[in-house]
């Protein structure tokens, strides 16, 4: 992707503007935002579940204490990057299926001997070698491939796991919402009682990015109850997180809570044509909007694809924001961002006042 502008310093970090959508963010009405990493720093909430899940899990299936905390925020990363995995059950699952076959290729001895660690991060890194939009499923089938003498592990792993399933039916699930939301508001959830009631959940732990003055600042751009979020949380724990005073700033009606059906059986079937990284969920803003232009603010591969099928339907009036504030490879996540054709690339969400603001300055700036 050519850019025509340099990137611009400020107070919240560096924003660049494609110069080719300079015109097109003057004409921006609508905005509708991703959470985790974009509203909310999940490091140690969502991040931190998956790698404690992973590493119980992995005790479990193999015996092993898979010591994985330093290396596993750039694996995470590097699964999301693939476009599938919205949802962290997902994220875990794959994660834990990819740590117990390095593990028995180690015990195996198949090809050198190495850190468990290390072989870890090469079944990742050729996994994220290619777009995996399927997810899970994706997951599966290349675990399958890769390693057909692995078939009976893989199966009693899955099996293991229960996943996938409802949170309370699925050993995965259950455990990671359990350690996410803490045992008080697991049980207002899904209505069933938590292994340790007081627990105290790492999303106690959560950091909001997004600040005040930025949402009042962009409803000004593009007017009041025009902000959207389309994500893949439950709507009860991003309120917990955010708060209901900022959450007032987002139009409920038109945003997409998507781990809702989740916990709601009865969503699932509607909600399942919404998930990342389908188009529909921001189809369906923009529609209830009645929105001309609207830029999508993300901050992982889902995001960008979904903008990127909106436009293969002949929909063009979608633009992209990628930022990277909590991404552990920002330089890794900017090439990337490059790379698919973002129209802004920002190091903190409350730079998007600026990025629909500075078009209108000075036509052409840098």
């Amino acid at each position: 992707m050519r850019r025509g502008s340099k990137g611009a310093r400020g107070r919240e970090g560096l924003l660049t503007i494609n110069e080719a959508s300079r015109k097109l963010l003057k004409k921006v009405d609508a905005v509708a935002f991703d959470c985790d990493g974009v509203l909310i720093d999940a490091r140690r909430s969502y991040d931190a579940t998956i790698i404690a899940v992973v590493q119980m899990m992995v005790k479990e299936l193999t015996g092993v204490r898979l010591r994985m905390a330093k290396v596993a925020p750039k694996l995470i990363a590097v699964i999301r990057r693939t476009g599938g995995f919205n949802s962290d059950w997902d994220t875990t699952y794959a994660l834990t299926l990819i740590s117990v076959v390095a593990l028995e290729k180690g015990r195996r001895r198949l090809g050198p001997r190495r850190d468990p660690l290390d072989a870890v991060r090469q079944i990742v890194d050729e996994f994220g070698s290619a777009p995996r939009e399927t997810g899970r499923v994706a997951l599966d089938s290349f675990l399958d491939e890769r390693f057909p003498s692995f078939r009976e592990l893989l199966d009693k792993a899955r099996e293991h796991l229960g996943y996938p399933s409802r949170s309370t039916e699925s050993r995965l699930a259950k455990t990671f919402d359990e350690m996410y939301f803490g045992g008080a508001l697991f049980e207002k959830l899904h209505g069933e009682p938590a292994k340790n009631p007081r627990r105290r959940g790492l999303i106690e732990l959560e950091r909001v990015l997004i600040k005040r003055k930025t949402l009042e600042s962009i409803a000004k751009v593009v007017g009041p109850a025009r902000l959207v979020m389309v994500t893949g949380r439950p709507y009860i724990g991003t309120e917990h997180s955010l708060g209901k005073a900022l959450m007032s700033y987002f139009h409920r009606g038109s945003s997409m809570f998507i781990g809702d059906a989740d916990i709601f059986p009865e969503l699932r079937e509607e909600y399942d044509r919404y998930r990342k990284p389908s188009p529909e969920a921001l189809l369906r803003a923009k529609a209830r909007l009645s929105s001309s232009m609207l830029l999508y603010v993300g901050d992982s591969g889902e995001d960008v694809m979904m903008v990127q099928h909106a436009r293969e339907k002949g929909l063009k009036n979608y633009l992209f924001a990628g930022v990277y504030e909590t991404s552990p490879d920002p330089d890794g996540q900017v090439s990337f961002f490059e790379r698919e054709g973002a129209d802004v690339i920002a190091e903190s969400v409350n730079l998007v006042p600026s990025a629909l603001l500075l078009p209108s300055r000075k036509e052409g700036s840098g």
